[in-house]
């Protein structure tokens, strides 16, 4: 099933596709469609299109679900879209985009705050090959997290956090996260396996055999942490993860506990990176605890007066920021296998020949550091986290 850039959530997918579906939405929070004005469009995906528009003379932007009359719209589409109402109607955060309001007839629509600004994707595109100072990469992260932070606590995963659902407003002072089309609230049973982007997602959502669509899986929301780590990555080296290869072969790689070059990532944010990327989840920090540790490394640069503008760390040790952190020297084998492996795509197989890449290899750098454990260990020890 790795085949594509981006899978949908199934969760829902167990109604029959018939015409007796009746929505189940808090009606205080659906729209008067007479005082929608739609204008022009503004971004287009496989299952909607996002316009320009007005609600009540104030400027919003417009969701539109595809098909776009709800009586072509499938009993499936229509829970999935219920639960995305249902769910970001509940949820207030200065890090979350506004909701405003919703419409199932004649269109099924979404009506959030329109903000005059761009995805952190497109934001990073147009500065590269430049990067961002590190004090704005860790603010913007922070923002990122605290976001998290409160979908954890209240029940919900993500499970499609990427820098195309991360939005600036036109100040590029702060991150609003968007886009709840598979998000959903944490059960303690299987939920569907392979929700969201392959680059970004998280290794035990991932599978290397033929499963049905909507199979399921155990995980639970850590799987968002992973994927914080890989949004932490792009936003500090402003690349995507695993450039150059396939979205195949970018899932893949994660599979076979494979991750991004750490060569000239900063070492002060080393420990917090490898410990969300961690191939077990229960190795992984809670959101509380990521916000905290950001929190107290914005503090320490703005006491220290690191320059805003600087994009590394090279006069100051990771020691003078986490005087209790342990570097190991030691070098690691490199692989020099190639990897023959059979990948189910949709009940296809295809045969990918991985050979090893010093882009994948995690001993490029000379300094490389201790199991993920210890890393958080120490983290914990040196922001007193309880």
């Amino acid at each position: 099933m790795l085949g594509s850039a981006y899978t949908e959530s199934d969760d829902d997918a167990i109604q029959e596709d018939d015409d007796d579906f009746v929505f189940d939405i808090d009606p205080t929070v659906l729209v008067d469609t007479r005082k929608l004005i739609i204008d022009e469009p503004i971004a287009e995906g496989l299952h909607s299109i996002v316009y320009k528009g007005w609600y009540e003379l104030n400027p919003v932007s417009i969701k539109v679900m595809l098909p776009m009359q709800t009586s072509n719209v499938p009993s499936s589409c229509k829970a999935k879209f219920q639960r995305e109402v249902n769910l970001i109607s509940k949820i207030k955060h200065k890090n979350i985009i506004k909701f405003i309001g919703a419409s199932v007839e004649p269109k099924m629509m979404i009506i959030t705050e329109l903000l005059e600004g761009c995805s952190l994707h497109k934001y990073l595109e147009s500065i590269y090959p430049n990067a961002l100072s590190l004090e704005q990469s860790i603010s913007f992260a922070l923002d990122i997290s605290q976001a998290m932070e409160y979908l954890h606590a209240n029940g919900i995963i993500h499970r499609d956090l990427k820098p195309g659902n991360l939005v600036l407003p036109k100040d590029k002072m702060q991150i609003l996260l968007t886009n709840f089309e598979t998000a959903r609230e944490e059960i303690s049973g299987e939920m569907t396996s392979e929700a969201g982007t392959y680059r970004y997602m998280a290794p035990e959502l991932f599978s290397k055999d033929p499963l049905s669509k909507g199979a399921k899986k155990f995980y639970d929301h850590k799987v968002d942490v992973h994927s914080f780590a890989m949004v932490l990555w792009a936003i500090v080296k402003n690349q995507i993860p695993f450039k150059g290869r396939s979205d195949l072969l970018a899932a893949y790689a994660t599979a076979k506990k494979m991750r991004p070059s750490l060569e000239g990532f900063p070492e002060v944010l080393l420990p917090l990176l490898q410990s969300c990327w961690a191939e077990d989840p229960k190795l992984r920090p809670e959101f509380s605890e990521i916000s905290q540790i950001l929190e107290k490394l914005l503090h320490n640069y703005h006491s220290t007066g690191i320059s805003a503008k600087e994009k590394a760390c090279p006069t100051t040790s990771v020691q003078e920021l986490f005087p209790n952190y342990v570097e190991d020297n030691s070098e690691h084998e490199h692989e020099t296998q190639n990897l023959n492996t059979s990948v189910c795509l949709e009940g296809q197989s295809e045969v990918i020949t991985q050979n090893s890449s010093p882009v994948l290899a995690q001993t490029k750098h000379k300094r490389t550091l201790k199991k993920c454990k210890g890393l958080w260990l120490c983290f914990r020890k040196c922001f007193h986290i309880g």
